[in-house]
């Protein structure tokens, strides 16, 4: 899969964190992604469906289309919370996203616990768990 991100100072944390755990979402790469989700998450598609639980998010993660290109347009991060929103681009199509993340804490390793989901089109949001 091929990763465009924008140019940034790269000297906060949580930014580098918010890119990986979506490359890793993105991608497939469920061990990643685990690292960062807490035990009781919940990640909600407004509209459509509410995660609740690891096991959930990472069922779900298992049913989304291959990416072949995911070009994050902005990532923000201020706290506990941050943001990214792009395109992703599989079989084809490509999708806006964006993803409003909420960590336990500010600090670096603390685990995400809330993530509000929008995709633009043919969502793979609606793919169920």
């Amino acid at each position: 899969m091929q990763v465009d991100t924008p140019a940034t100072c790269g000297n906060a944390p949580r930014h580098q964190i918010t890119l990986g755990l979506l490359v890793a979402l993105h991608g497939k790469n469920l061990p990643e992604l685990r690292q960062w989700l807490a035990d009781d998450v919940v990640w909600e598609f407004p509209g459509e469906q509410t995660l609740r639980g690891r096991d959930a998010v990472e069922q779900w993660a298992q049913t989304l289309p291959e990416a072949t290109r995911l070009q994050f347009l902005s990532v923000l991060t201020h706290g506990k919370e941050g943001s990214a929103d792009g395109v992703l681009a599989s079989g084809g199509k490509e999708t806006p996203f964006s993803h409003v993340l909420r960590f336990a804490s500010a600090g670096k390793t603390a685990k995400l616990v809330a993530v509000r989901s929008y995709f633009a089109g043919s969502s793979p949001a609606g793919q169920k768990a």
